[in-house]
């Protein structure tokens, strides 16, 4: 497995990361999409790689970060250009109120042009913003990535894989309360679908009110097999290599 988008810089993992990453080992996680929500993480994410090889990272700026967004930003991710492997997590976000949505749609179009001009892939994080964000992906034509997290409806993931989008499913789909999402994931081929954790956040069902981390993983892919009513394994390997061709990773 590999998990398609984690956040293992934060302050909740400080004491325990090397045991995190060996749990994760054993579960069967093979290799780490480190999303970045503003660039000023980069050098710590960079260090974090220098650490643990199978991390390939991301850089841009969340968009309820979206204030925070300066030229700085755009310089930083040109600088570090050879160490990612992304552009991301941005994209927009309606349900927090931390940034006004005029200025998260500039700060997401900035970034698809910067996806476009490095030919890189674009994590899309989209909250209540769909149609937007729909708008944005065809007007910029970045060239492909990924839309994270991905809670809604196959009529438009359909609409996100013309632009060369992938959905991506976290813990969420696990939840008690996701009968919709799981119906509507079951119409999205699993050609088209990565797999993720976005920890620390979104623990999967039977993690519930625990940290999430990667090991969790299998969780996520235990409930999209039992989905799409295929092995485990043939799972694990399809959504595995999808994210080594959408992300071009050196690996497996």
């Amino acid at each position: 497995m590999i998990d398609s988008h984690v956040h293992l810089i934060w302050e909740s993992f400080e004491t325990d990361l090397n045991d995190v990453f060996i749990r994760a080992s054993e579960a069967g996680v093979q290799a780490f999409i480190h999303s970045c929500v503003h660039t000023d993480d980069l050098p710590k994410m960079i260090e974090l790689k220098k650490s643990y090889t199978n991390v390939f990272i991301a850089g841009g700026v969340h968009p309820c970060d979206g204030l925070k967004w300066t030229e700085k930003c755009q310089k930083d991710i040109l600088k570090f250009k050879d160490e990612i492997i992304a552009i991301g997590e941005s994209g927009l976000d309606y349900y927090h109120k931390d940034c006004p949505i005029d200025h998260q749609k500039s700060v997401f179009k900035k970034q698809c042009q910067l996806a476009k001009q490095l030919k890189l892939p674009l994590i899309v994080h989209c909250r209540d913003a769909f149609e937007d964000t729909l708008q944005i992906l065809r007007e910029e034509q970045p060239g492909g990535g990924v839309m994270h997290c991905y809670t809604g409806d196959a009529e438009y993931s359909a609409k996100f894989w013309e632009l060369g989008f992938y959905t991506s499913f976290s813990g969420c789909l696990t939840f008690k309360s996701a009968h919709s999402l799981r119906e509507e994931a079951k119409k999205i081929p699993i050609e088209r679908t990565l797999i993720e954790t976005d920890c620390p956040f979104l623990a999967p069902q039977k993690q519930r009110g625990k940290r999430n981390e990667p090991a969790f993983l299998k969780e996520v892919c235990h409930t999209l097999s039992l989905i799409h009513e295929l092995d485990f394994q043939l799972v694990d390997e399809i959504t595995t290599q999808n994210s080594i061709k959408l992300f071009r990773l050196p690996l497996i």
